[in-house]
């Protein structure tokens, strides 16, 4: 008789938990909304608008806050094009740096970065007194990869 009441009383209390939650979800957006509005009216005025680090700490005046941020609006887009531009010199960099080597070179480059270098596995598996003859083999190697 009492397994049976505790059957009925599971669903009676998954429901509670079920209400609960959802109260708590409901609580936790509205909060979540205003604080949203308020992220989004700063994000309105610039998305500059953050004080230099350690700036927050030296009692500014608003005239100042309000010049600090207009230096910041002037700035900022120029900061981001310099930087976009600067990544994309880079990447020419590497494709032309890349058009250099040969295939199995770029092969092994892109194991290195993967970090899965079946060199730096042999040589951890070969003693340490063969290691010598392995990069002479290796260095060999690589020669006739580049004259092909």
């Amino acid at each position: 008789m009492r397994s049976m009441s505790v059957k009925a009383m599971a669903p009676v209390l998954a429901l509670f938990v079920t209400v609960g939650t959802l109260s708590a979800v409901a609580q936790q957006k509205s909060s979540s909304s205003k604080a949203k509005t308020e992220s989004s009216e700063k994000e309105k005025t610039s998305k500059y608008h953050r004080l230099p680090t350690y700036f927050g700490k030296l009692e500014l005046k608003d005239e100042q806050v309000q010049e600090i941020y207009d230096i910041k609006d002037d700035f900022g887009p120029k900061i981001e094009d310099l930087a976009k531009q600067l990544a994309d010199l880079k990447a020419e960099q590497d494709d032309k740096i890349k058009g250099v080597l040969t295939r199995t070179q770029v092969t092994e480059l892109n194991k290195l970065k993967a970090g899965t270098s079946t060199k730096a596995k042999t040589a951890d598996a070969e003693p340490k007194s063969s290691t010598k003859k392995s990069s002479t083999k290796t260095s060999s190697a690589k020669k006739a990869d580049d004259e092909e």
